[in-house]
């Protein structure tokens, strides 16, 4: 069960009693979040959380502060949090033409990941389509996300993805190691090709993942 598109912490209560019913039956919850969380109320609320995808929308705070009149710092500790808690967590960062989309910015906040969630965090660049109150700014180009991705990558995280335009390459799993295809993306469709009980069938690898 993914509790999102309305932001999970407003409905707090009825997401912490939906999953401790869904763990149960062996159901697994994922939060789709902001981040945006007091750090007392964290390990209540994901109590029976198994997976946070939490939208790192860019890595400044001026960014933070003039487009969600919030900081950048609490995300920053939330991942932390999740991470320390054992919760599977995932970063989505949305790139919005000429906001966030600075090859530096996209490189130190990689670097932040590495250091502070580990190489295997999986992280999505995902294309921003005009929209509300942003229809001046233009859709995100595929080669921006293309430039991203390879910029996570040389910094060292080993799980990089784009998101929200059609890409079977920068959408699939390749083992860390060996770079063999494990899984195939294109769109909604998924298949397993060389992945076996958590390890790379080429090479033996122990893969970092999670089966619903």
């Amino acid at each position: 069960i993914a509790y999102t598109y309305n932001e999970p912490t407003i409905f707090a209560e009825y997401a912490m009693d939906t999953a401790e019913l869904a763990q149960r039956h062996n159901i697994r919850n994922v939060m789709v979040t902001n981040g945006y969380i007091t750090p007392e109320t964290i390990p209540e609320v994901y109590r029976h959380i198994d997976g946070a995808n939490v939208d790192l929308k860019a890595f400044t705070d001026q960014f933070y502060q003039k487009l969600t009149l919030s900081r950048l710092e609490p995300v920053l500790e939330t991942l932390k949090i999740l991470k320390k808690l054992g919760v599977w967590v995932e970063v989505t960062n949305l790139m919005i033409p000429t906001y966030n989309d600075d090859p530096q910015e996209v490189k130190q906040m990689s670097e932040w990941i590495l250091e502070n969630l580990g190489e295997f965090t999986p992280v999505h660049f995902t294309a921003f389509h005009p929209d509300y109150k942003l229809t001046h700014v233009p859709p995100t180009t595929p080669n921006t996300l293309f430039k991203a991705r390879k910029i996570a990558m040389e910094v060292g995280l080993k799980y990089v993805y784009v998101g929200n335009i059609l890409d079977e390459e920068s959408s699939s799993t390749y083992c860390h190691q060996c770079g063999a295809l494990l899984v195939r993306r294109n769109w909604y469709r998924i298949s397993i090709v060389n992945l076996h009980q958590g390890r790379c069938a080429v090479c033996g690898a122990e893969i970092p993942v999670v089966f619903a």
